[in-house]
Formats: structure tokens, sequence, C-alpha cells
């Protein structure tokens, strides 16, 4: 009875195995021609990376160590990179703005709003989570008119950002909210959402919601996408709080609320990171449909950031790690999605502190169960 039993607990065990192999992502390290010494990647796209779920890049562009910019493609299953002109890599950065602050990044949209951009350089908030203590105390637009609108915060907060996202919250499929990091100088960071009101020359930029401050100074969020992650047609938005400590990974929709609107958050998730402390780098986690559901995961790094995680959000409204890869290293670029096989199904590219190029793709999707209805 006891071998009968301990082979049944074998296979089990090993069935178990083999289906955990079977459901997780494969991980690559990429090699060709072009492909030593990573520094850097970006997907050459005007939105910020990741906070947008549309058609995935069939390209990337890859920086190597010797600053060179290449082009990355899959020509018949084989890696390569192509030089190109450093001419040709876009640059978004906006300091031919106006107020705009040293390395700030302009973002553009595609429906109400051109181009949006963080101002008001000041030292008022000395925590330095992006490499130094400059923030921005104004938060400007440009309208499809070519009018510049801009909002200037009290003396006692700022936005601790380099980028201004424009991102559609409020499904109305209109117009574009802008998702920004403000913090107070004492109760930490908070993750606020703005518009575009009025019309003409009473047209402002107005805070339509907030994610409470953190509570203390010197606490920061990040944030890290935004897509309909429960599949009701309406985007999600995901920010990881405080992604260098506890690490907690946070979803909230846009709603309304009496006469105007709140930021209700309906699940959290400790564990992860999306930006390392004192870096530039805050575009590191991708929505893209990792378990073939038809619905958008979120893919991140672990707060070790030894790990890429991919979590979503379950239809009972919780989240779930549904895959996890180790990494070589540490992680160290930015975390982006294309399609460079053109299967139809993304995969996931970051570059480990060793400066290889790693490539992560799904599992096969589960197979359908048969149908065991008689004709």
């Amino acid at each position: 009875m006891r071998k009968v039993f301990r082979r049944v607990f074998f296979l089990s065990a090993l069935f178990a195995a083999m289906s955990l192999s079977a459901s997780a992502g494969d991980v690559k390290v990429l090699r060709g021609q072009g492909l030593d010494c990573i520094y850097d990647i970006r997907s050459g796209d005007a939105l910020p990376e990741g906070m947008h779920l549309g058609r995935l890049p069939g390209q990337l562009l890859i920086e190597r160590c010797d600053t060179l910019w290449l082009m990355l493609k899959l020509p018949g299953g084989a890696f390569r990179a192509v030089a190109i002109s450093p001419r040709m890599v876009p640059k978004f950065r906006a300091k031919n703005h106006p107020f705009a602050i040293p390395d700030a990044r302009v973002t553009y949209g595609k429906r109400n709003i051109h181009s949006a951009w963080l101002t008001r350089p000041n030292r008022r908030y000395a925590h330095a989570a992006l490499g130094d203590d400059i923030q921005a105390g104004g938060l400007a637009v440009k309208n499809r008119n070519g009018r510049r609108i801009e909002h200037v915060l009290p003396k006692e907060q700022v936005f601790e950002d380099r980028m201004a996202r424009l991102v559609e919250l409020d499904g109305d499929d209109k117009t574009d909210e802008i998702v920004v990091v403000q913090a107070h100088l004492q109760k930490g960071a908070s993750l606020a959402i703005y518009a575009l009101k009025g019309r003409g020359k009473d047209e402002r930029l107005e805070l339509l919601a907030k994610s409470p401050f953190i509570g203390r100074a010197n606490r920061w969020l990040n944030p890290a996408v935004a897509a309909d992650l429960d599949g009701d047609g309406k985007n999600e938005i995901a920010w990881v709080e405080t992604p260098h400590l506890k690490g907690v990974l946070r979803v909230a929709r846009l709603e309304k609320s009496g006469a105007g609107w709140r930021l209700l958050e309906i699940a959290s998730l400790a564990g992860f990171s999306n930006h390392e402390n004192g870096s530039r780098i805050m575009q590191q986690a991708v929505a893209v449909d990792w378990n073939a559901d038809g619905r958008p995961d979120i893919v991140l790094p672990s707060l070790r950031r030894d790990r890429l995680m991919a979590v979503t959000l379950t239809k009972s409204g919780e989240l779930r790690i549904i895959d996890e890869m180790p990494v070589t290293g540490r992680i160290t670029s930015q975390v982006l999605a294309g399609d460079l096989d053109a299967d139809g199904r993304g995969e996931v590219y970051l570059v480990a502190d060793h400066q290889r190029l790693l490539m992560f793709t799904p599992p096969p999707p589960a197979p359908r169960e048969k149908s065991t209805q008689t004709p």
C-alpha cells in the first residue's frame, strides 16, 4: 500500500511540475549581429511606453554601450541589429518648451491635447528618487488650437515626476486625462488625474481625482500601466507604491462621484518594483495579454528586480501572479513589449545589468476543452 501511495504521490508531483513548466513563459538571451553590450532599449513611440495597449511595435531601438543606436529586427527568424543615424532616434525632451524642468519629457496625445510637459523647476522638496532634487511646480499642455494652458501647484506641493502621461480614463473616448505623480512636502506622493475643462479663453486644467498621499515625506510611487484590465471596455490605471520599499501594485478606476470624479482602488498586491532608486528610467512595466484570455495583464519586475512577473486582474477583482521568470542579474533598462516575430502575441524585452538583451515570450495558450455534448 505504501508503494502505491508513493507512486501516486510521485506521479502527482511530476504532473504538477510538468503543468507549472508548461504554463511558464520562456526567457532567451538575444545574440546576433550588433547585440553585444546593450545599454538600454526604446520603442520609438511618442507615448510613454507601457501606458497604453495598442498595436505592438515590430521593431525596437537599442542603444549599445558605445552609444550607437541600432534598429532591432527579426528577418527570417534571426535577430540582428542595423545601424541607424542618431538623428533618426526620436527625442521627446521638453528642452524648448516654456518653463520646462530639466530632462522633462514631452508626451503627445491623439485626442483633445496635443502635448503635455512639467514646468516650474524648484528645489523645495529634497527627495532625489529620480536622480536629483529638482521637482516641478507646474503642469502645462498645448491644446489642439495651439494654446498653452498651465496649472501651478501651491508651494507645499510638487510634481515629483518627469512626464505627464496622456491616457483615456473617463470612458468618453473623446478626451485624454493626464496622469502625474503629485507629492506633498510632508505627506509624500499621490497619483493625480487632471483634465482640460471649459472652452476658449476659459479652458483650464482641473484636478479630477487623486489617490491619498502615502502619508510621510520622501515616499514615492511610479505609474505602471493604463489598460482595460478587467474587460469592461474602460481603462484602469495601475501604479507601484514605494517601488524601493514594499512595492505595492495598486489598480484603480476613475468613476463618477456625485458632480465630480473619484479614483476608486479595486485591487492591490505587494512585492513589485517598476523603478530603481535614483534612476531616470521610469518605464518598467507593460500591459500585454500574457495568458491569452483576451485581456491585458501587467508585466513588471519583482521587488528585488531579479524576476519578471506577470500579474492579472481576476474576474473577482483580485490581482494574481500568473507567471514569474528569473532574470540573470538585475533589471536596469526600460521594460518594453513588442511583436518582433509577427505572430500576433507580444513578447517582453529588457536589459539586465550584465548588458545582455533578454526576450520573454508568453506561455502557449491553454488548449480548449472539447465539448462533451452529443449532437
